[in-house]
């Protein structure tokens, strides 16, 4: 059988790829395949190409979602790079890291976080906002809010 996260040929009996390590009783179903194959149909072009280039050369589907939701590292450049949200010190999926230069950087802002920082500061912002209610969150994405882009531009 062929391993659901890397492509690889594994045994029939495995409980994990011996290349990825991804556990085989995680494989997405077939209503899952299904799903994502809908969502991909209505795609233009465009954005189709756009994932299927962020696909290539890809060996995980781990490797892919760090492609696409976390980016280069904006000070090296370099495509070795993840989320914070595994590791137990920080917990925080919407922290960047890389493991090339060690910069830490903000996944909603950009920011770039100093050593030692764990959370962007334009968490304080958000909480301090009329428009970020109990009852009703604000829906601005913080890279689009006008008060966060200002702050953001003063730094």
């Amino acid at each position: 059988m062929r391993c659901w996260n890397c492509d690889k040929e594994i045994p029939d009996d495995a409980k994990a790829c011996q290349y990825c390590e991804a556990l085989t009783e995680l494989a997405p179903s077939e209503e899952e395949m299904e799903s994502v194959e809908e969502v991909l149909s209505m795609l233009d072009d465009e954005s189709r190409e756009a994932i299927e280039a962020a696909l290539d050369g890809c060996e995980s589907a781990e490797e892919f979602a760090n492609r696409i939701m976390v980016g280069e590292c904006p000070t090296c450049g370099s495509a070795e790079v993840g989320d914070c949200g595994d590791d137990p010190t920080i917990d925080n999926i919407c922290l960047g890291r890389c493991f090339n230069c060690g910069q830490m950087w903000c996944l909603d802002c950009g920011e770039l976080l100093e050593k030692e920082q764990t959370a962007c500061a334009h968490e304080e912002i958000c909480d301090r906002c009329d428009q970020n209610r109990e009852d009703e969150p604000c829906e601005i994405f913080p890279a689009d809010c006008p008060i966060i882009i200002e702050w953001l531009e003063t730094r």
